[in-house]
């Protein structure tokens, strides 16, 4: 004796679960970027203005947006080799003469991340249920 079984709908379960991915990675996307963003803001904010009154060490810190990977906050650059200095620590200048006291988690970006950390698990929490809403599945079931 055999028993049939036909399923309805497979098709639209899996156009539902291939939106739901798009979207899923469009709203974690959204979220490393706006953690991104306050870190390097708040990283901004903590770190002197550097060598001359522009503000070279501030203005070095920047975000890199990775689609698909994320986002990263980056600070000092060739041009500036000297803010990592600024904000680890360790010895520079002719015959390593400058000290300045050496931090391993480092001053400024690491303290900024710190800060922005604990909100980030909870928003992107809020951006798959989000996700979720916007291709039809019920994030609560």
């Amino acid at each position: 004796m055999a028993i049939r079984v036909d399923v309805d709908g497979i098709p639209r379960v899996e156009a539902m679960l291939t939106a739901l991915g798009e979207a899923a990675e469009r709203q974690l996307d959204d979220s490393c970027t706006d953690a991104a963003e306050q870190v390097a803001s708040r990283t901004r904010g903590l770190i002197p203005l550097g060598p001359v009154a522009g503000g070279h060490a501030q203005s070095s810190v920047e975000v890199e947006h990775r689609p698909g990977a994320g986002a990263a906050v980056t600070e000092g650059s060739i041009r500036f080799p000297y803010v990592g200095w600024l904000d680890f620590g360790g010895r520079v200048g002719r015959h390593h003469s400058v000290h300045r006291a050496w931090i391993r988690g480092g001053r400024y970006l690491f303290r900024a991340y710190a800060s922005v950390k604990p909100g980030v698990e909870p928003g992107m929490h809020e951006n798959l249920r989000q996700a979720c809403r916007e291709t039809g599945w019920d994030p609560r079931g």
